[in-house]
């Protein structure tokens, strides 16, 4: 049997955490974490946690330590036993968000003041600094023990999302089965949504059945929010900074469009009118729809967790919630979160 820490009967009407109350005791915990490194990697984590919306950012929005804790109270665990590896995680994640960005070549703003260089070494920091802050849960009342597992489950779940993101790379131009483009989209964020349940409901119950039906409904939730990103990133007008089509990305609008990226030797000026153009057809042709219409159904799916959850006597009404808010897969497009 796992160990875990003591919690209380569970009650009728479960006391959600408050999302400040998250977003508080997550940021002080961040800011010990990036004061205990080295002066230049501190400087470069506090910029990257201060992106628009992560977690040191004025309004923080990121969702990740929000699911962690939740997920914890919804088993029947104390959420503030779940808030260092909620902060590892959120770490790791903005870690990861950079390495993707990197690799992908998008003109993110953290390359005004810092080399490509400089950022993926300070990425490869991060993450390690992430899988720490798992360890340290001892420090609010996780066991030990249970900690380590957390670590491990942490390791699992990212290398999981990194042999999905690889093979986003690898189809660039290649893959031409809307299907395909599915399951890579499903590969590269399921593994990270069912990470994020799993750590905060593991904190709460040993349940194997349980915490399966919380991993089921994490992976669901976040390749809803990676198909509703990648029919965002390719509408016209989209943000700019998304290469998405320009590079012919397999994503599920793009294939389903037939679309395989620009032209070779385009100026600036002609890409800028090819791009715009191949949007709109993007859309015409469906590829939007399709991408929409996939995210619901991953999200009726995530339903049938919460059902299920229910009918085992867990309370999952805050977890509902971020069905209507959650874009897990991208943070910089996570909805605001009530507060």
């Amino acid at each position: 049997m796992i160990e875990r820490p003591p919690r209380e009967e569970a009650r009728a009407v479960l006391e959600w955490p408050a999302s400040d109350a998250v977003y508080d005791s997550a940021r002080v915990r961040a800011e010990r974490l990036i004061g205990e490194q080295g002066p230049v990697l501190a400087e470069v984590a506090r910029a990257v946690l201060g992106r628009e919306q992560r977690l040191l950012s004025p309004k923080p929005a990121t969702l990740w330590p929000i699911v962690v804790a939740r997920t914890c109270a919804s088993a029947s665990g104390d959420w503030r036993h779940a808030l260092w590896p909620a902060v590892g995680l959120e770490v790791a994640m903005a870690a990861a968000d950079l390495f993707d960005d990197l690799a992908d070549g998008e003109a993110i703003d953290l390359l005004d003041r810092f080399s490509p260089g400089i950022l993926l070494t300070a990425a490869v920091g991060l993450l390690a600094v992430g899988f720490s802050a798992v360890l340290r849960g001892e420090e609010d009342g996780c066991p030990s023990a249970l900690c380590s597992r957390l670590g491990r489950l942490l390791g699992d779940g990212i290398a999981l999302a990194v042999d999905g993101q690889i093979r986003s790379l690898r189809g660039r131009g290649q893959v031409t089965d809307a299907t395909e483009a599915y399951e890579i989209a499903a590969r590269k964020s399921g593994p990270l949504g069912e990470l994020a349940c799993r750590i905060g409901a593991m904190i709460g119950t040993a349940d194997p059945s349980l915490l399966d039906l919380y991993g089921r409904f994490g992976w669901h939730l976040a390749v809803a929010g990676q198909l509703a990103n990648d029919a965002a990133d390719v509408l016209p007008g989209s943000r700019s900074w998304k290469r998405d089509v320009r590079d012919g990305c397999p994503t599920v609008p793009l294939v389903y469009a037939r679309s395989t990226g620009a032209p070779s030797g385009l100026d600036e000026s002609s890409l800028t009118a090819w791009e715009e153009a191949e949007r709109q057809r993007i859309v015409a042709a469906g590829g939007v729809l399709a991408a929409e219409t996939l995210a619901i159904a991953e999200r009726l799916r995530a339903e049938e967790a919460l059902t299920a959850l229910e009918a085992a006597g867990r309370d999952t009404a805050g977890l509902r919630e971020l069905l209507t808010i959650s874009r897990l897969a991208d943070t910089g497009e996570a909805g605001q979160d009530e507060r």
